[in-house]
């Protein structure tokens, strides 16, 4: 310390010494004061974090056994595995899993996993063998492993291949002009020999009355990586009335509980029929469980909550 002349200067070295005492209090409440911030963001953050869950408890219950994190409907990896689950290559809804309370894999016959695996098929994995059939019709091959490897996709990397001596399905795309390939299996070569001769009209068919119509209204992302949909469903039936027509709305796969009626209706009024499942204050969910193996999803269960 220099040496003090003056009681000014005495009291200026005081004064120093209370402000040297004042910050050496002021550091560790500074740390005390950082640790209440972070826990109250944390605190804050659960708290918004219940306060939304809730909400979603409250206008979808099903949502309850779910922790983590809410995707957008509108996401588009979230609208391709949607129509995974919801539509056939001929444009028509699939009902597999909405007619059925309970669907996993040992739910699907060989054929249907054939069937869907078929649903990722591209124009390039058939080639011309240079054959034609008895019609001058081209015949194409698709290998066994090309199918394999998209039933995997679709189902995970367990499932098997076991090949359908014949089999008749309607692609999303044409080849010489036509969309529904007949696929005969060639042992020998381990593959489909397919001739292209007939075409389904997606459009047309897809201004039918459906027996089931769906809407998209919650994504999850569990923790584990998963992802689960859940579609809200209802199902119709068709008939005839004093000459026109009306479509019955139930609330269940069996028909049992009717939600509405709509009647009166002309043939006009049925190829732009469509019903609004979420206009009704209770209705089937139909829920969708992908699991993830670290690098895509791929179909695990569903389930139909009433």
């Amino acid at each position: 310390m220099a040496k003090i002349e003056s009681l000014s200067e005495l009291d200026e070295y005081y004064e120093e010494k209370k402000k040297e005492q004042r910050m050496r209090r002021w550091i560790p409440n500074k740390k005390v004061a950082i640790i209440i911030v972070i826990i109250g963001a944390i605190v804050l953050g659960f708290v918004v974090y219940r306060v939304v869950y809730k909400a979603m408890e409250e206008k979808n219950p099903e949502v309850r056994d779910y922790i983590g994190d809410p995707i957008s409907v509108e996401d588009e990896n979230i609208k391709i595995l949607y129509d995974y689950v919801t539509y056939g290559a001929d444009g028509i809804r699939n009902t597999k899993f909405v007619l059925n309370r309970n669907v996993d894999i040992t739910s699907f016959s060989n054929k249907e996993l054939i069937y869907y695996a078929l649903q990722f098929a591209q124009v390039e994995d058939f080639e011309f063998t240079g054959e034609y059939d008895s019609a001058r019709r081209k015949i194409y091959f698709i290998p066994d492993s090309k199918i394999h490897q998209y039933m995997k996709y679709y189902f995970g990397a367990s499932v098997t291949m076991t090949p359908e001596p014949s089999l008749e399905y309607p692609f999303t795309f044409s080849i010489n002009r036509q969309n529904v390939g007949t696929m005969t299996h060639d042992n020998e070569n381990n593959g489909y020999d397919t001739v292209f001769k007939s075409r389904v009209d997606v459009a047309a068919r897809s201004r039918e009355v459906q027996p089931v119509y769906g809407k998209l209204i919650n994504a999850l992302r569990k923790t584990d990586g998963s992802i689960v949909l859940q579609e809200r469903v209802v199902y119709t039936v068709l008939r005839t009335d004093n000459g026109k027509y009306a479509v019955d709305i139930y609330k269940d796969p069996e028909k049992t509980q009717k939600l509405d009626t709509k009647s009166g209706l002309s043939q006009n009024d049925l190829s732009s029929f469509t019903v609004d499942p979420t206009s009704y204050p209770a209705t089937a969910i139909v829920e969708y469980t992908f699991g993830w193996n670290g690098q895509t999803c791929f179909f695990q269960s569903s389930r139909i909550i009433l």
